[in-house]
This record gives C-alpha cells, structure tokens and sequence, in this order.
C-alpha cells in the first residue's frame, strides 16, 4: 500500500478499466475509485469500460463520464472486478501498455496479473475491498463515495441474502451508513422496482427449471426469443438463479441466459460443498466456491447438457445434511 501512495503522488494520469458489459459493482467501483482519487490529489482520472452498459445504471452514471477518448499513455491503470485481463475487451492493449497494473477483485480465481494485486474471496465485492483499502490509506470519502459503495455491495450479496456476505461487510456496511444518502431508495430501486417484463421472464425461468440426482442440482434456461417477447433485458435477470440454490436440497444452481442467438451467460451458486468456480474455469471463466459465471457459444440445450454433464460428478460423494448446523 506505501509503494502504491508512492507511486500515486508521482503520476499525472490515472485510467480505471472493469469488465466488459458490466453489473453494478463493476460500475459502482470503477466511479468509486475514481472519486476516490479525485477527492484526495489533483490527478487525472479516466474511466473505460468495454460492452453495452444499461440504461438501468442511469443513476449510477449521473454526472461520470466513461469511455472518452484515450490518453496515448497512462502512468497507472487499476483493473476493477475482473479475474483476468481478457475480461476487459478492447482495453486489454491499454492496460498492458501501461507500466504499471494494479489488481483489484474479488474472484478467486483471479490470476494475479497486476504488479500490485489486492484480491479476496472473502469480501462481497469489488466495492468492499475499494472502500477497505480506502481506509487503510487514510483517503477520505463523502457522501457519493459512500453511496457508489454501498450500491455495488448490496447487488453483489443480492440484498444482503448471499453467502458472501461476512461480518467484515457488516462493518463496512455499518461504517458507510455514516454518510448521507438514502439507503431505502437505493434498495426499492435495485429489488423492489420490478418491472412487468421482469415479472414475466422469472415466471418463463421457472417454468424451464429441471432437478437432477433428486434435487442436488437445478438448472434454468431463458431463450434470446424469451427475453424479446416479454419485453426484457439482461438486467431483468438478476436475482432470478437465487431461486433455484434456495430451494431445501439443492446444492448447485445454474441459470443459462441466451443474450443473443447462441450467445450465453451462464450463472452458477452453490451453497458451499461444490467449488462452482472449478467448474466455471472448465468454461474459460471464473468467480469464487460459491459464485461463478461463463460466457459461452453454442446452443443452449447443448450447453446444458454439458454443464449438467460436468456437474453431476461432484455431486456423488456430497456429505449428509446435518441438523446441528441449522441455528
């Protein structure tokens, strides 16, 4: 952390790079940081983020600029929220033309590729390991910064329901209600703001649910053709694997969403006895035992019939529930 302060108090231009078609703790971090950054020294600051970013983050983006024209150079680039530098798209070449990389996630199966790399499992998000690291730097926030954080926090652990959440992220959580914005609007708007099309495609996802080896394993498919005939967008989807690894008995879920014809984002969740990110890197992607995800091609009957194939192995020698866990 002193040689990252060093470093910082010599350089004139900052870029921030996060993963291609990003969710919200892509999003919240990288203008986190940013502000971060801004409210503590005079440096530069640019913020790129490859794909298509939804109108539903409009809030988020209020006033922040992302994607302007490059710089022919930047002094440090921080890479946010992504478990490797492909992740990035086309500004890979940016972030390894720049001297020097620092690393920042939450995926455990990030490889490391930074010159500095600050990477856990063990924290929610992207956002809780931005506002930790802030501290120990003894960097001062305000009020958006807090709210920026907050955000990508309570969409990570899905409302605080997920099994990523941990007493650390009750601290910070804790710490950051400390500021002044408005917590309850933020929750309405990210999980009590469903639309009818939302609605719809959960309904089309439960309908496709299938169970293997009782109901160890569930798996739920939502077709580009689905998606357009509701009304919905990628955005819409969130939440709805949750329905599956909360069902009593089922220790993996997977959710195949079909974004364009044959184009598929895959969704993992385990409740802890199978390292689904294991299972992910079988795919060429990645996350953390008990959330993972995959962009593949192909048709998605095919897929599921691969993903279900690989599995079911890990599902044989699963350890017996024990009552004495429960409270």
């Amino acid at each position: 952390m002193h040689a990252i302060m060093d470093e910082l108090k010599q350089c004139k231009k900052i870029a921030i790079v996060s993963h291609i078609d990003p969710d919200a703790d892509a999003l919240c971090s990288a203008c986190a940081l940013k502000n971060i950054i801004r409210n503590n020294a005079d440096i530069f600051v640019d913020v790129f983020i490859d794909g298509t970013i939804s109108n539903f983050y409009g809030p988020v983006l209020r006033n922040e600029v992302i994607n302007p024209t490059p710089y022919s150079s930047y002094d440090i680039a921080f890479v946010l929220d992504s478990p490797n530098l492909s992740r990035v798209g086309i500004y890979e070449n940016l972030v390894k033309n720049t001297p020097t990389v620092i690393n920042i996630d939450h995926h455990e199966t990030n490889t490391r590729f930074g010159k500095y790399n600050f990477v856990s499992s063990k924290r929610s998000s992207t956002c809780e390991i931005i506002y930790i690291l802030a501290k120990h730097l003894k960097l001062e926030l305000n009020n958006l910064i807090a709210k920026e954080i907050y955000q990508g926090i309570i969409t990570d652990t899905n409302n605080f329901t997920s099994f990523t959440l941990t007493k650390r992220t009750h601290q910070v959580l804790s710490d950051l209600l400390n500021y002044n914005f408005n917590q309850e609007a933020i929750k309405d708007y990210y999980f009590k703001n469903n639309s009818k099309a939302k609605t719809k495609l959960l309904s089309k996802a439960l309908m496709s649910m299938k169970f293997y080896k009782g109901e160890k394993l569930t798996t739920m498919k939502i077709s580009n053709e689905t998606m357009a005939k509701v009304g919905a967008s990628f955005e819409d989807t969130l939440g709805i694997i949750d329905n599956g690894i909360n069902i009593l008995g089922t220790e993996v879920s997977v959710i195949l969403i079909e974004k364009e014809k044959n184009n598929i984002h895959v969704s993992l969740r385990s409740k802890g006895h199978v390292n689904v990110s294991e299972i992910a890197q079988k795919f060429n992607g990645g996350g953390s035992v008990k959330v993972a995800a995959f962009q593949i091609q192909g048709e998605p009957k095919v897929v599921e019939k691969q993903l279900v194939d690989t599995i079911l192995p890990y599902l044989s020698n699963l350890p017996e529930g024990d009552d004495d866990i429960l409270f």
